[in-house]
């Protein structure tokens, strides 16, 4: 997992959030309704009566990730709060995805007297990200049939499991966060809770021995864990009638202690799914004044490097996503 509990707050915030987002926070968040203003109501997902087999856990993520292809173009209210050496950061924003990559991610949010804003928009060629701290803006762009190509290309050589790549892109959105989450984590655990008469299934897992065998030297877990900014365990909401997740939570154990709290997690609140969203939705238009950087030569380079070395990539500009009772 990529660092994104580095040094000075704020940054450390903003890095979340790319990591995150469309990938990665608030104990006491709040799940939403669906909205039923969506263009084609989300039908129950289907089970087969053919099979026996006991659902494993992970069959869950799975499921939740094939009936995305369903619910898009989707939209929705995104919140997200990071938990920092005891500090809890709050951004909020909204989410969007459409057919053939298309996304759009904005958030924002404000410590102490410093305000920031994030926003990610992919049009299925081209993917922006401007990040804005205080007064500082910064703005680049990336090719990305020529980086999907490169990593076509590379698929017959060592390199990271398929999807790594894709989700710190933020091109796959939702879907390639969850096909990430079920390449690095083992899930062990599922059950069902019912938050305001809607069932959700609730599955949990940890890091499996993949990901544990790309930790660097300096990141190895030592005899009380694993390094500080480095999860535990992560927990996934999924709506037991729609499959979609509505929540993601990376979870941390407390110093001396075995008790998990939320320390990074993803909420979906408002959600729209089948929306009417245009092509404009999925339109950047940066700041004045801004110059943006393409940084595709700097990224390929890097997922080569990366590969070279056998490890995860992580993005250079930072990395990389109604009122009912928050499940925990």
């Amino acid at each position: 997992m990529p660092n994104h509990l580095n040094s000075r707050h704020f940054r450390l915030v903003l890095l979340a959030l790319v990591l995150t987002g469309t990938l990665i926070p608030a104990p006491n968040g709040l799940l939403a309704q669906d909205k039923k203003k969506a263009v084609k109501k989300a039908q129950p997902a289907k089970t087969s009566n053919k099979t026996t087999r006991r659902q494993r856990p992970a069959d869950a993520l799975r499921e939740a990730r094939e009936k995305l292809k369903e619910l898009i173009p989707f939209q929705a209210e995104i919140v997200e709060t990071v938990v920092v050496r005891g500090k809890k950061f709050r951004a909020t924003g909204k989410y969007m995805q459409g057919q053939g990559n298309k996304l759009r991610l904005e958030f924002d949010l404000e410590v102490g007297r410093t305000k920031g804003a994030l926003v990610q928009v992919c049009d299925g060629t081209t993917l922006y990200t401007q990040q804005k701290i205080g007064v500082v803006v910064q703005a680049t762009k990336r090719d990305v049939p020529r980086i999907l190509n490169e990593l076509k290309r590379m698929a017959s050589g060592p390199r990271p499991r398929p999807g790594e790549f894709e989700a710190d892109l933020g091109l796959g959105g939702l879907a390639a966060l969850l096909e990430s989450l079920d390449q690095s984590m083992s899930f062990t655990r599922r059950r069902e809770q019912t938050f305001q008469d809607r069932p959700f299934i609730v599955i949990e897992g940890t890091w499996n021995a993949t990901f544990l065998e790309k930790l660097t030297d300096d990141d190895q877990a030592d005899n009380a864990g694993l390094p500080e900014y480095v999860p535990d365990r992560v927990r996934v909401y999924i709506d037991k009638a729609t499959r979609f997740p509505h929540r993601i939570v990376y979870l941390k154990k407390a110093m001396g202690q075995q008790v998990l709290r939320p320390m990074v997690s993803l909420e979906f609140r408002n959600v729209q799914v089948n929306a009417p969203l245009t092509d404009a939705s999925f339109v950047f238009k940066p700041d004045p004044s801004v110059r943006v950087q393409d940084v595709t030569n700097a990224f390929i380079q890097q997922i080569k490097q990366q590969v070279q070395s056998g490890g995860a990539a992580t993005n250079g500009e930072a990395g990389r996503t109604g009122n009912s009772p928050s499940p925990r």
